[in-house]
């Protein structure tokens, strides 16, 4: 009985001891401005687009006070302290983003949306390809 009762319970605890990087409280914050990114852009309720907007706000400005454990590790190439400048200026242009995205909600101008959908998607491109270890 023993010899299957602790394996079991081993492997019943090893997602619990593994910490990844997916774990970290910047990505839970990501996570968190990408669901609502994904649902925006596929909504065409003003009012729905507005409120998902806000909360991809919330998160970048949670976001925007933590520092990406790829900077953290000394992966930048400009170093953590420039590295961390450079993530946040990104992230507070993602917040005015995001602003502009329930402004235009708001009026309802969804060409304007899909404009700003458009940048959206570049500046995760770039926020990943510079804050992001290469997989």
């Amino acid at each position: 009985m023993k010899k299957f009762l602790i394996p079991m319970l081993l492997g019943a605890l090893m997602p619990v001891m593994s910490v990844r990087a997916d774990d970290s409280p910047v990505a839970k914050e990501m996570e968190v401005i990408d669901d609502a990114y994904k649902a925006l852009r596929r909504t065409d309720d003003a009012a729905e687009g507005a409120k998902l907007a806000r909360a991809a706000q919330a998160g970048v400005l949670k976001a925007i006070t933590m520092t990406p454990e790829f900077i953290e590790a000394g992966g930048h190439a400009a170093g953590k302290e420039a590295g961390t400048v450079e993530y946040k200026k990104q992230m507070a242009q993602l917040f005015i983003i995001f602003c502009d995205v329930e402004a235009a909600f708001l009026a309802k101008d969804f060409d304007k949306v899909q404009e700003l959908v458009g940048a959206l998607k570049d500046s995760k491109k770039k926020g990943h390809e510079e804050f992001m270890e290469d997989e």
